[in-house]
């Protein structure tokens, strides 16, 4: 699930602690300067949202996946 943030703090260590309680093998990737995060864990959407909203994260899901380096959506060749 790829989401696009809003003005937050984006804190790669933060958002992984809170999102650590729906599934403890979480693994998320983050585009800070894009403000994008992709998360990869055994929960909804919803689920998702409701722990950003948490952290004072407004965030939409978005509808066409982006490439986010390190992501689901990486090729690795990038660098």
């Amino acid at each position: 699930m790829q989401y696009q943030l809003s003005t937050c703090h984006h804190d790669a260590d933060a958002f992984t602690t809170a999102l650590r309680p729906l599934d403890p093998h979480v693994q998320i990737a983050l585009d800070a300067p894009r403000g994008r995060l992709e998360v990869l864990a055994n929960a909804t959407g919803n689920q998702v949202l409701d722990v950003l909203r948490t952290l004072d994260c407004d965030a939409v899901p978005l509808e066409t996946e982006v490439h986010i380096s390190g992501g689901s959506t990486c090729c690795g060749s990038c660098g």
